[in-house]
């Protein structure tokens, strides 16, 4: 069993290497992608140098004993960062993100004199002691193994808040799910999340004073679920080369942050918005632009004549709707209206889906169900017993 264990780990190390060789080297995205190079080879190196300490560490090299301590400093930090490279989104790296690494850079100060430069048997009779649990660790480096439990916490909950917050962005410039679907991303930060749960509660369980032996299994599942994290970010990344190039294109969308000098100021006034919003109205249900599936807020403002900013203000203050309920909303009403028509009863549900403009399944059954409350098949069939005659008993 355990040498499948370090096998599994290997492999999962060797495969991270790979990944993140391909991901460094890849064009789109780049930034991105070599954050997340940087992620994925920094846990492929703590999975190697973990397998290396305990097979040659306590023996003929001590000097690779507590080589992968300092890493996960680096892991929450490298995933917040690749989330923000993909969804704020920005093209180069910038300096205030060093400081970023400065519990990585602490921990390795303290772990300098603490450990690294004592001689290889004071090293190892450290290490043995403290994995038998015959001497508890000292303050510092409890007050550090707080730290960085705290740190995951902190990132990986910037992480989700950044992705909620694109996602409500990216709903403001397109109006179809599947071109704006995170869930890719989510899932990657939720992996993560769970490993630092297995790694939270093995140090809550160390502080509680459980023996450090007595906290194996938890170790191995940390080293197994960092494997399985490997495969799940890297590889699943590369099937997502296009999310960049959407942020960029919803950025463009947003106002500026800064107030402009009021002559510079973009706006309109309570006429001008009216006559904005009508013209949008008119171009849903008279020209029934809602049935384009590729329809975005830059091809609708400039349908309009409008800046996209501008138009998604309008929308928002004049038509209390986003540009993503608001075109979906059309989409809804004209399926509703299909699936009640007894000249279409025997078209499939997805094929008059399409027909009014949705683009997916997905974003037909979700918006649909939070339009309607039902899906579009249980809408049909409760339509079709509303119509259905009734058998008299009396």
């Amino acid at each position: 069993m355990k040498e499948l264990l370090t096998s599994v780990i290997l492999l999962g190390a060797a495969q991270g290497v790979v990944l993140a060789a391909v991901l460094f080297a890849r064009e789109n995205n780049r930034l991105a992608n070599r954050i997340l190079s940087g992620l994925v080879g920094s846990v492929s190196l703590m999975l190697l140098l973990g397998v290396l300490e305990k097979q040659w560490g306590f023996s003929s090299q001590p000097l690779l004993l507590g080589l992968q301590a300092p890493l996960p400093f680096l892991f929450a930090p490298l995933l917040y960062l690749y989330v923000t490279a993909l969804t704020r989104p920005v093209a180069r790296a910038e300096r205030r993100w060093l400081a970023h690494a400065l519990p990585f850079a602490a921990f390795v100060l303290y772990w300098l004199p603490a450990f690294y430069l004592k001689s290889g048997a004071e090293k190892i009779a450290l290490a043995l002691d403290y994995n038998a649990g015959r001497v508890a660790a000292p303050l510092p480096m409890r007050l550090f193994e707080l730290l960085q439990l705290a740190q995951a916490i902190v990132y990986l909950a910037a992480s989700w808040v950044a992705l909620r917050r694109h996602a409500r962005r990216m709903e403001g410039f397109f109006g179809d799910v599947a071109r704006i679907d995170l869930r890719w991303l989510m899932v990657m930060v939720l992996a993560n999340g769970a490993v630092w749960s297995i790694v939270i509660l093995s140090g809550i369980l160390r502080i509680a004073g459980f023996a450090p032996i007595a906290l194996r299994t938890f170790s191995h599942a940390i080293q197994v679920g960092s494997v399985l994290v490997i495969f799940l970010t890297g590889y699943i990344s590369l099937w997502q080369p296009d999310l960049f190039e959407k942020a960029t294109a919803a950025k463009a969308a947003e106002p500026p942050r800064r107030p402009l000098p009021k002559y510079q100021r973009n706006r309109l006034d309570e006429e001008e918005a009216a006559a904005l919003a009508r013209k949008v109205t008119s171009l849903m249900e008279e020209d029934e632009l809602y049935r384009d599936a590729a329809l975005t807020l830059e091809a609708l403002a400039t349908a309009v004549g409008a800046s996209p900013h501008m138009l998604s203000q309008v929308l928002n203050l004049h038509l209390r709707k986003s540009f993503f309920v608001l075109v979906n909303s059309y989409r809804a009403e004209e399926l509703m209206a299909a699936l009640t028509d007894p000249a279409r009863r025997s078209r499939g549900v997805l094929e008059l889906a399409l027909e009014a403009g949705f683009n997916s399944k997905s974003t037909v059954n979700s918006f649909f169900k939070r339009y309607t409350g039902m899906t579009p098949s249980e809408f049909r069939r409760s339509q079709s017993r509303e119509k259905s005659p009734q058998i008299s008993t009396g």
